[in-house]
């Protein structure tokens, strides 16, 4: 059976019959808006981007190529309601299974995995062999804990043809632009997660040629336990801290039936729980631990966490002060009493606790970042306390762009641009990517009138932000400017 043609081959097609022979089903103007939206696109200068589609797709309503790489920028965006949309209106205009799998793949990012599944199933009875279709089905099946169906469909995607020339590369971002290489490469690292703790030679072998240095680290500290408990907990706690939720669960799940009386185990569950919003398990199981052991710090800490993130601030920390008896150095407890005391207001207390954490690690600059954020997000002692705290940040950590980022926007609200413009470049010479980064050198340079300056980093900020937050914000600020 011939491989369905993906989308990004008709567009270069397309092209070609027009600049070549001037014979093609679009006019000059459509295809000009088209060309101009994939350089965007490729760019990820995703809001030109989605200016050009609009414009071609005024100019053929029926078509499906302008609405098929709109829906894979807000995919890209994380704004998946609106790729919902734009992909279900790609699909009914003939953009085949491209559009369906992007379809499934927004319902996930609501977490929606019923509803992503269905869609799915719905495409393999037209692209059964679609090796991107098989990894989404994978991910599906993992995320509702099916993991030998999970397994199969990553066996035949790895048997599916994954030809180059078979996959665009138009839909960066996205499962739908990856390469052969990329594909192959996501399919042994699931693989490779999935058997961690089944098969760990088999596993071994799968995150090799996913080129996993990470995960093949994680695989060799549990293969040197020796009880089996023991090496699921480890590999929970990894994903854990990975989020990797859906293995996580199911590693630390496994932990806990080995081991019924470990309140560690627990603990890691529960956490895990909560991170997936089921916080009535995770309370039971944080209880559960706290039995076993009234000591554990580990227990009691997530109970904290548990605790402030549903509303009771004052019990958690009662847990936080418990726990801070026998371990009064412990840098994280200290952070999440502080986290309690900014959330009550009480910014002397809270500045206290995060200096106190920062203390207690002094060579982790995640603390000291920690204590620099909390300045910075409360305009507290910003003059006084801010600038010097953000400064021993990037003195820990100089290779850290978000270091820099956090004291540029230090500077600049001392009142020191100049400084402040220094910091935020070199944050994004270290990533260029880093959103807050390219959102405050816009609002940097939106207050001194560059407007040209602004008005291009804002812009990147709206198109690189994947939450929402920054791209609010540079909106309004655009607005603003004008």
């Amino acid at each position: 059976m011939t491989p369905p043609l993906r989308i990004g081959s008709k567009l270069g097609i397309l092209a070609f019959l027009v600049l070549a022979t001037g014979l093609a089903p679009y006019s000059h103007g459509f295809v000009e808006a088209m060309r101009q939206a994939r350089d965007h696109q490729a760019a990820q200068e995703y809001g030109q981007a989605l200016t050009a589609y609009e414009r071609a797709t005024e100019l053929d309503r029926h078509a499906a190529l302008p609405r098929l790489g709109s829906a894979v920028i807000l995919l890209a965006q994380h704004r998946f309601l609106e790729a919902a949309s734009a992909f279900h209106q790609a699909e009914r205009r003939g953009a085949g299974v491209s559009a369906t799998i992007g379809l499934g793949e927004s319902f996930a990012g609501q977490q929606d995995w019923a509803a992503a599944l269905q869609v799915w199933y719905r495409a393999q009875r037209t692209a059964p062999g679609d090796p991107r279709l098989l990894i989404s089905l994978a991910e599906g099946s993992i995320a509702q804990g099916q993991f030998d169906r999970a397994r199969e469909y990553l066996a035949a995607a790895l048997e599916s043809d994954l030809r180059p020339d078979r996959f665009a590369l138009w839909a960066r971002g996205t499962r739908l632009g990856m390469s052969s290489q990329e594909l192959a490469a996501e399919v042994h690292g699931l693989l490779g997660r999935l058997l961690a703790g089944d098969d760990p030679v088999a596993a071994q072998r799968h995150l090799q040629q996913a080129g996993d240095d990470d995960m093949l680290a994680v695989l060799q500290a549990a293969a040197a336990e020796a009880d089996p408990a023991r090496r699921s907990l480890l590999l929970g706690a990894a994903f854990l801290q990975r989020d990797d939720l859906a293995l996580a669960r199911h590693y630390l799940q496994r932990s806990v039936a080995l081991g019924a009386d470990d309140p560690e185990a627990l603990a890691y569950l529960a956490h895990t729980l909560d991170r997936l919003g089921e916080t009535g398990a995770a309370r039971a199981a944080l209880e559960q631990a706290i039995a076993l052991d009234p000591a554990s710090t580990i227990a009691q800490y997530f109970l904290a966490i548990h605790l402030r993130q549903v509303g009771y601030v004052r019990d958690a920390q009662a847990v936080l002060w418990e726990a801070l008896q026998r371990e009064p150095v412990n840098a994280a407890l200290r952070a999440e009493m502080a986290k309690c005391f900014e959330e009550l207001s009480d910014y002397p207390q809270a500045e206290e606790w995060y200096n106190g954490a920062a203390e207690a690690a002094p060579e982790d600059p995640a603390f000291q970042q920690l204590l620099a954020h909390f300045y910075v997000d409360h305009l507290y002692h910003i003059e006084a306390e801010a600038v010097p705290a953000a400064q021993k940040a990037v003195e820990m950590a100089p290779e850290d762009p978000a270091a820099h980022d956090i004291l540029g926007w230090a500077y600049v609200l001392a009142g020191q641009p100049v400084e402040g413009e220094q910091s935020l470049r070199q944050a994004l010479a270290l990533d260029p990517t880093l959103v807050r980064a390219h959102f405050h050198l816009g609002s940097l340079y939106s207050q001194a009138g560059s407007r040209t300056q602004a008005q291009h980093h804002l812009q990147r900020a709206i198109d690189l932000d994947t939450t929402g937050f920054y791209r609010e914000r540079a909106q309004a600020t655009l607005e603003g400017m004008d």
